[in-house]
């Protein structure tokens, strides 16, 4: 019959396909169910005893006690943990399957036998990899790769750096403030220079064109943001740092902008400053700039297409996240199994990654879930719209059940490779950590409703319910904290630093300017509400997620109540 079927098929792939599930049928029969087959086929594999290096030609690196053996799930040769870290989706028969699961294969396996169905109808994650790999090479410095010191420049603490610096320039007496110009004329202030101003300024040439400097034609300058040597050409003045005219507070924080692009003063501020900037520099600042700008006019559109847009973008880039974190996850995981089988002690060192590696997967999970919670609040306008939003919502639950399932199953594995008390270490961090996260974040939340409830004039009630959630989460958080011998009071002052470093630039309310000059305090007040409810829903996710069932009930139990009294209020 197989020969028969086969002369009658034109296509190969037909007949490849057809082999692989007639093999199935065939090994499900004789080994039982395929309920009960769940683990790959090892049949294939090569005995590791007589393998003394890496298959891979380019490597072969010599096996021993620290570099371990491992076998490629698909065709069974044996290599070192770096030649193995490429994922296929094999069947129970190590055949390249699209419905199957993901096993660790060579580069070899992974490269040949692409799934050519799969890859066009996924023809949107082939352009976005394109399109990063054309900005990557447009930042490149013209295909150069850059140096180790350049890539440790924080491009955020540089630009904090101008801002700090610009803020104490104005705080200064006028007579010191005239001292300071003139000798900015003869050089430049520390304020202005970046963290890798030294090795940067030893350049003799501009790093975008190569043209020479030091001449009177060609003078040597340097990007402010990141201390590059650059020429007239490569670089503009359009940095500008300012402090708003309509903003009477003293202690207001000083601004940086790119003039000429949405989101710079209309008018040139009274206290200001340009400086200059390379086109690199530049254009990651545009970005930035123009994005704050789409997220305040996000608030205030009502267009439900361009909030489905906005929402399903923030999903792509959160599920990115999400499968290179549970990548790790899993790696981590099969580390601490095999140093178990070995019964090698070494594997607790592993212990504080596997917790850090379980909340980071935690935090995208419900922060995966806060996005389809927003997502199910849109309503469409046309029939249209909502089968585009009905699509859109389920194959965002579908995903998140299919990252839910492959957690919780690689929990279990953990659950049932570890030892008991190594097991509950790691569970006493996730804990410590999911209370700590749920007490900055109620934290942060009363001090900006606070802020807002006195700045327009509204009442209190939600800082005052926000208040008694916090005495709860407080309450376990600090039985967590002692348990782990840590310090209570050194603890509360890290919490404020950090309440105080996130409201600077990662406000969890912020009101639109427009808006309020529209609606006034009405505005402060419904977005107030709704972002309150937002905050709330999706801390309760993260300890549900993170901890548990019977851990920090009294805290669950206080949040889902202000849920609930938050959406029966009347301006609800």
């Amino acid at each position: 019959m197989a020969r028969s079927w086969s002369r009658q098929t034109s296509s190969s792939d037909l007949q490849t396909e057809w082999r692989q599930q007639v093999e199935i049928a065939d090994w499900t029969t004789t080994q039982g169910s395929e309920a009960d087959q769940q683990e790959i086929t090892k049949k294939h594999w090569k005995n590791a005893d007589s393998v003394k290096a890496c298959s891979n030609k380019e490597c072969r690196k010599k096996f021993t006690l620290i570099e371990r053996k491992h076998h490629c799930r698909r065709c069974g040769l044996v290599f070192c943990s770096s030649c193995l870290q490429y994922l296929r989706k094999l069947n129970l028969l190590a055949h390249i399957d699209p419905n199957g699961k993901q096993y660790k294969v060579c580069e070899s396996c992974f490269r040949s036998g692409r799934d050519e169905e799969g890859m066009s109808r996924n023809l949107t994650e082939l352009f976005l990899r394109l399109k990063l790999h054309s900005e990557q090479l447009k930042n490149s410095q013209n295909n150069r790769e850059a140096r180790k010191w350049r890539s440790r420049l924080d491009f955020d603490k540089e630009c904090q750096r101008l801002i700090e610096g610009f803020k104490s320039r104005i705080g200064t007496s006028e007579m010191k403030r005239t001292f300071h110009e003139m000798t900015t004329i003869v050089s430049t202030p520390d304020w202005q220079k970046s963290s890798t101003w030294l090795q940067e300024n030893l350049a003799e040439t501009c790093q975008f064109c190569a043209v020479k400097l030091g001449t009177l034609l060609n003078k040597k300058m340097n990007c402010k943001v990141c201390g590059r040597v650059v020429c007239k050409q490569c670089s503009t003045k359009d940095l500008l740092l300012y402090i708003p005219n309509d903003v009477a507070d003293s202690n207001v924080q000083p601004k940086l902008a790119i003039i000429k692009i949405i989101g710079c003063p209309e008018k040139e501020p009274e206290i200001a400053m340009y400086l200059r900037v390379c086109s690199v520099c530049q254009d990651r600042l545009v970005k930035k700039q123009v994005s704050a700008i789409e997220e305040e006019d996000y608030l205030e559109r009502g267009d439900n297409l361009v909030q489905l847009i906005n929402c399903h973008q923030k999903c792509v880039d959160i599920s990115r996240k999400l499968d290179t974190q549970l990548a790790e996850y899993q790696i981590v995981i099969e580390s601490l199994e095999d140093n178990s089988s070995r019964g090698d002690k070494s594997g607790k060192s592993n212990i504080k990654v596997l917790a850090k590696s379980q909340v980071d997967v935690a935090d995208f999970l419900s922060q995966f879930v806060s996005k389809i919670q927003i997502l199910k609040q849109i309503k469409p306008e046309t029939n249209t719209q909502a089968v585009l939003f009905k699509n859109c919502l389920k194959s965002k639950c579908e995903y998140y059940q299919d990252m839910m399932f492959t957690y919780r199953m690689l929990t279990r594995r953990l659950g049932e490779s570890t030892p008991p008390e190594i097991l509950s270490v790691i569970q006493q961090t996730v804990d410590k950590n999911a209370i700590i996260s749920a007490e900055l974040y109620i934290r942060q939340l009363i001090f900006e409703s606070l802020h807002i409830c006195d700045k327009h004039k509204l009442k209190v009630d939600i800082p005052q319910l926000l208040s008694s959630v916090d005495e709860y989460i407080e309450n376990e958080a600090m039985l967590c904290i002692k348990a782990d011998g840590e310090d209570w009071e050194r603890h509360e002052d890290c919490v404020k630093e950090m309440v105080r470093e996130q409201m600077k630039g990662h406000r969890l309310i912020r009101l639109s300017r427009r808006q309020l000059q529209l609606h006034g305090s009405m505005h402060a007040e419904d977005l107030l509400l709704k972002r309150t409810v937002e905050s709330l829903k999706q801390i309760i996710v993260q300890l549900d997620i993170k901890s548990i069932n019977r851990s920090f009930k009294q805290s669950k139990t206080a949040l889902k109540d202000a849920v609930s009294n938050l959406e029966q209020s009347p301006q609800k």
